[in-house]
């Protein structure tokens, strides 16, 4: 049931509204003036004011300044009463921001729609920030995951890290006092610049993944052929054939992320290749929405177990020793553009990502100059 409360200091006009409100099934509530219009609203947070303009004490005008004032009624959809249509008193009147304005006396056809109206308009504006806030709060605990995610691994890695470096030390230690010479100096040293070089891919990943937001992203208009065809220049392995089976299109992207994005499906693909005719195919198909972009391999595949989480940050997948933060950052951009990140794979066969573009997001022709 529906709060309506009405404003008025004419008893006979007050009552008649609350008759005609309340056979329609309104749980109506009356005063006789601002001030105890103001305190009840406060009270009961009703879905609609009406109230008169002229009053004693305090007046229609000041008490919906009032109401605007405070937190807990601002929201509240008013209707102003007139004894005529005062052009003055309806300007002032939507200035102040209210909703609508009844002349008296009252049609209750006019009195019946614009109480409806505004109800409706208050549940609808009500579910947006419903909605909104539910969104907001998936976003914010999703960042606290995140959040949580990072100082796990780090802990945990940077931990793992040192006290191997730790032990190393120890041994080479344990080594001069039993031989009085490092004997396997050279071991233990590139051990130990391994796990320091570890220990610092982490933090530059960490790095990179961290300084993805809305804001790092500068759109242009970018031929992905001549940016695909540079990563795999810069690529270089003569062991693995890499081609491009049809032409990719030029976008409005960010050509900088873009390259990182096929820069780390063709690692991470030439990574998993184990056989000695290796093979890269990259395609796009082009739909009445997306622009869809595939990586083929012919490796080692992976298992379905990882197909939905390798996307997530620091995931450890069977067959190789990458963290997963790669991958999780060319999921991190494409997130950006609406788009979606996906993959299949037959084990000891091939593995094939996709990713799509929204063409409304990306598409030349959808940009205004």
């Amino acid at each position: 049931m529906y709060k309506v409360l009405i404003v008025e200091d004419t008893l006979a006009i007050r009552e008649e509204i609350h008759d005609i409100l309340f056979m329609e099934g309104y749980e109506v509530f009356q005063a006789e003036n601002g001030l105890i219009g103001f305190e009840i609203a406060l009270i009961e947070q009703p879905d609609l004011i009406i109230s008169d303009i002229l009053m004693p004490g305090l007046s229609g005008f000041e008490m919906f300044e009032k109401l605007q004032a405070n937190k807990k009624t601002a929201s509240i959809p008013l209707i102003f009463l007139s004894a005529k249509a005062e052009r003055e008193d309806i300007r002032t009147g939507m200035n102040l921001g209210a909703d609508d304005y009844l002349t008296k006396p009252l049609n209750i056809n006019d009195l019946l729609n614009a109480v409806e109206n505004k109800i409706n308009k208050k549940l609808i504006i009500d579910q947006n920030i419903i909605d909104k806030t539910a969104a907001l709060s998936k976003i914010l605990q999703n960042q606290k995951n995140e959040l949580d995610n990072y100082s796990h691994l780090i802990s945990h890695e940077l931990k793992s890290s040192l006290r191997n470096i730790s032990d190393i030390l120890t041994w080479s230690q344990e080594d001069r006092d039993e031989n009085g010479s490092f004997q396997d100096a050279t071991i233990n040293f590139q051990m130990m610049e391994d796990k320091i070089e570890k220990m610092d891919l982490l933090l530059v990943k960490l790095e990179q993944y961290n300084n993805i937001t809305s804001a790092t992203f500068k759109n242009n208009i970018e031929n992905l052929n001549t940016i695909t065809k540079r990563v795999i220049n810069q690529i270089n392995n003569p062991h693995i054939k890499i081609k491009i089976t049809n032409e990719l299109p030029t976008l409005f992207v960010d050509g900088d992320m873009m390259e990182k994005v096929f820069e780390i499906l063709i690692s991470n693909a030439i990574a998993r290749v184990d056989k000695e005719n290796g093979l890269i195919e990259i395609g796009c198909e082009t739909t009445q929405k997306d622009y869809i972009f595939s990586i083929k391999d012919n490796g080692v595949g992976i298992h379905e177990k990882y197909h939905k989480k390798i996307f997530k940050m620091f995931q450890v997948i069977e067959s190789t020793k990458s963290l997963g933060i790669g991958l999780s950052i060319f999921n991190k951009i494409i997130s950006h553009y609406k788009g979606q990140v996906s993959l299949k794979s037959t084990p000891n066969v091939e593995t094939t990502f996709y990713f799509n573009l929204p063409i409304t997001e990306v598409s030349p022709a959808n940009q205004i100059n």
